[in-house]
């Protein structure tokens, strides 16, 4: 968690997924609202004979239940962990996965009440990205208006400390191209299922008009293919390739999941909270701090040349080598992903002088110097990665910089 370098925690305040840990009710089984729309008192059931009778009355919420939530963000703030904040997770289609059906039970007038009361209750907090939507991108035409009232209500409190909104759509489609709601996000969410199509994704996101901080908001989930829950085939390892694809298209971070410990089934979540991936970030989360990431623009986007004239293929395929470079020439980053054939060739020029060339292990953090460093920038250069990496695969990450960066940062500042 914070230890391993995250910042970021993605949150349903309130949760309907029939899978995971005894939904809706929070970890001291308390629920987050009093009563049905029938105005009896609501015993945590979300199957209904009834919807328009029996689904919760998002209008009486459940003070206890509440003031945990409070506490929780506090601690964050305190942390300095940002929240990326469902405030109704909707669901896949509209399903038993959120609650687009009790949105729709409650109607416009008392969807538009919760979403004003929520941010009202949270205008202070100033840790949290607004999170819209949830796993749909189609919409009935009730189901846009449920959504659009939810939406009308949290932007109404005025002096809101958190300002920000991003969302889930569905799968292969940033937070900003969705039809309706497109228009509402400032922060541009890159999401997919599926394990091509990342940097597609991202390269559009970062190269979005108007310009807007985009990052990577969902990918397969580590553990969550055939080597755990088996409920994503895409989710084959290593993991850690979408991360760098998505954050190297992107620049602006990266969401992570594992399938074992977003649902927080016992005992098996706290039993993967240091998996190989996990770690991996780590020393993602370390090398991003130990460079000056915010100025660097993706390869062929914004002004900057084509970093990688030949091996870089396809942002469609699982061969392609993402690449940054800073515009004032002193930094180049690539990152050469398992299916790659590991031979590139980089237009050097790009780079202001001479550099030194490095080679990163992301699957350890070692370091290996690139012989013959440093290297001219006066023409096109080859760099072949090393072999195999400590876990026995063939993803490495070039770095470029004109300072003396094999020295200057330690063989032992990224391994752990």
């Amino acid at each position: 968690t914070v230890s391993h370098g995250y910042n970021a925690i993605e949150m349903a305040v309130i949760f309907h997924w029939p899978t995971v840990n005894h939904p809706p009710f929070n970890g001291d089984m308390q629920l987050p609202f009093e009563k049905q729309l029938d105005g009896t008192a609501w015993n945590g059931s979300l199957v209904y004979k009834d919807t328009l009778a029996e689904a919760p009355d998002l209008t009486t919420p459940n003070e206890k239940y509440w003031k945990f939530v409070d506490e929780f963000l506090a601690y964050c703030e305190k942390q300095g962990v940002l929240v990326l904040f469902f405030p109704a997770y909707v669901g896949f289609d509209g399903g038993d996965q959120g609650w687009m059906q009790e949105m729709l039970a409650n109607g416009p007038e008392r969807v538009k009440k919760y979403g004003s009361w929520v941010a009202n209750r949270y205008k202070n907090q100033k840790n949290l990205v607004w999170m819209l939507l949830g796993d749909q991108g189609k919409f009935t035409a009730p189901q846009v208006e449920a959504e659009a009232e939810l939406i009308a209500g949290l932007k109404s409190v005025p002096n809101q400390q958190s300002t920000h909104y991003s969302a889930e759509s569905f799968s292969g489609q940033n937070s900003v191209d969705q039809e309706e709601f497109g228009h509402e996000m400032n922060l541009n969410g890159v999401y997919t299922w599926d394990s091509v199509g990342i940097p597609t994704l991202g390269r559009k996101a970062y190269a979005h008009t108007p310009v807007m901080p985009a990052f990577l908001l969902e990918e397969p989930y580590d553990e969550e293919g055939p080597d755990g829950t088996k409920y994503n085939p895409h989710a084959t390892q290593p993991v850690r390739r979408f991360q760098w694809w998505g954050w190297m298209t992107t620049l602006g971070g990266y969401v992570a999941g594992n399938g074992y410990i977003y649902p927080f089934i016992d005992p098996h979540w706290q039993k993967h909270l240091s998996t190989q991936a996990t770690l991996d970030m780590d020393r993602l989360n370390r090398f991003i701090k130990s460079i000056e990431w915010w100025k660097l623009v993706p390869s062929g986007v914004n002004g900057m040349k084509k970093l990688i004239v030949k091996g870089e293929g396809s942002d469609t395929a699982m061969t392609y080598v993402p690449s940054a470079a800073n515009p004032d020439g002193s930094l180049l980053v690539a990152y050469v992903p398992p299916a790659s054939h590991g031979r590139i060739t980089v237009d050097m020029t790009v780079m202001k002088k001479r550099v030194y060339a490095t080679w990163l292990d992301p699957s350890s953090g070692t370091l290996k110097k690139v012989n013959g460093s440093p290297i001219s920038n006066w023409t096109q250069r080859e760099f072949v990665i090393p072999g195999k990496n400590a876990r026995g695969e063939w993803d490495w990450v070039l770095i470029l910089r004109t300072d003396k960066y094999f020295n200057s940062l330690s063989r032992d500042a990224l391994t752990r």
